[in-house]
């Protein structure tokens, strides 16, 4: 038995994308890579370590326990943990990133500064923590007057330690007007409060988005998250990162209708012409979106074997829970004809900026984002992460996962390539 459909992960290229970001922060201005949520299902551990080892100052969770995970898999570098963290477990991971002073915690408003105090008396050392102002984000943090309160607390109370402030925005991507407001209010705040805040102390704003589009953003640290992935669009800078993901599976069956055949649960769509359909293991229960079917413009690409050939086809009828339909029969037929196309690999999400199974573009196409698609990629669907994450090359084509280095492997090898298991 084997896996019929993969999400490979270039860890090499994860690494240029970091050395790119670093690049366009310039001198002076740490970056803090974020990698929540598993790193947006990618795998949180081997693509922190990638990240750290690329250059990343800094890494970002949401919750105390996404932490603990890097903590345990060995992951040196300092963690913004950006939920409101009220308790740490004695002897836990966390328990020790703040005894080596790797630990800094958000504070979400002046009540919740004192809770922190309050887990500093009984760890016995000052708290590293950074104040959230909300500057219309509507999350997170606390509104300027309250994180006026809290900064006023930490600056008066020894069991904490500001080491930085920052504000999100709400719509970098498309949205310049509101996110010059947004800085604007962010900049109004530390100019008054300028006596509460050390000059040492972190100043950051800039998400992926707002950190490539104006130099007035980055200030001391910007915080990548979708740039280190490569999967953004929209600014000009960045045409030079790397999409670093590739959802494949392969077509298990084929089958020829006659025009006026309907495909797919509630017969959405019919066929037009005589058609050859392909079908793919790879449904709503994987993640993949309901909405991409034949209303959306949906498209895979299917590879040739050997991958010196590929075409673009569409998703036909309405995606169920474990398969979806394809239409081949604009693949050549000594491809597509019979069962002579069974096991040809199909592209699900792809890398290529231009094809339109570019993950941002697909996005867009059903009404979702990136960030959304990344996660939805079921548990179920191996991680196959590639490229030895400090200078081997990963090799894109289909089948290849990896060349360079003892990891090398291709789909006609004994071998597989090494799993990571997808965590929590």
């Amino acid at each position: 038995m084997r896996d019929h459909s993969t999400l490979y992960v270039d860890l090499d290229a994860i690494g240029r994308n970091l050395r790119r970001i670093r690049s366009l922060a310039g001198d002076g201005c740490r970056v803090c890579a974020v990698v929540k949520a598993d790193a947006y299902g990618l795998g949180a551990r081997p693509i922190a370590k990638a990240l750290v080892d690329a250059g990343a100052d800094m890494l970002a969770v949401y919750s105390a326990s996404q932490a603990e995970d890097l903590v345990d898999s060995g992951i040196r570098a300092p963690m913004l943990i950006l939920m409101p963290v009220r308790g740490i477990e004695p002897g836990g991971a966390v328990h020790r990133l703040v005894l080596a002073g790797r630990a800094h915690f958000v504070v979400h408003g002046p009540s919740h500064a004192r809770d922190l105090a309050a887990v500093s008396d009984w760890i016995g050392c000052p708290l590293q923590v950074q104040v959230e102002i909300d500057t219309g984000m509507g999350r997170g943090g606390s509104l300027p007057e309250e994180a006026a309160l809290g900064l006023s607390f930490i600056a008066a109370d020894r069991r904490l330690r500001l080491t930085g402030i920052f504000t999100h925005f709400s719509d970098s991507a498309r949205d310049p007007h509101r996110t010059r407001s947004q800085m604007d209010t962010f900049d109004a705040f530390c100019h008054a409060h300028a006596p509460l805040i050390p000059e040492d102390v972190l100043v950051h704003a800039a998400n992926s988005h707002a950190a490539m589009r104006e130099r007035r953003y980055r200030r001391t640290m910007v915080r990548p998250g979708l740039a280190w992935t490569g999967f953004i669009d929209g600014v000009a800078e960045s045409e030079s990162l790397e999409g670093v993901a590739r959802w494949v599976s392969e077509i298990v069956h084929v089958k020829r209708v006659p025009a006026g055949f309907p495909v797919g649960y509630g017969s959405r769509w019919i066929a037009e012409r005589a058609t050859r359909l392909g079908m793919v293991p790879v449904g709503y229960a994987d993640g993949y979106p309901v909405a991409a079917g034949e209303a959306s413009g949906r498209r895979v690409r299917v590879f040739a074997r050997g991958g010196a050939e590929s075409w673009e086809v569409p998703v036909v009828g309405t995606v169920s829970m474990d398969q979806l339909v394809i239409d081949i029969s604009d693949v050549p037929s000594q491809h597509a004809h019979g069962d002579s196309a069974v096991g040809l690999e199909v592209e699900i999400y792809g890398n290529d900026r231009t094809a339109a199974n570019w993950m941002p573009r697909v996005a867009e196409r059903v009404g979702a984002h990136a960030y959304e698609l990344l996660c939805r990629v079921g548990p179920s669907v191996p991680r196959v992460h590639v490229g030895a994450g400090s200078g081997s090359s990963a090799v894109h084509g289909p089948g290849v996962t990896s060349r360079g280095g003892d990891e090398a492997s291709t789909a006609g090898s004994s071998e597989r390539p090494i799993v990571h298991a997808k965590t929590a």
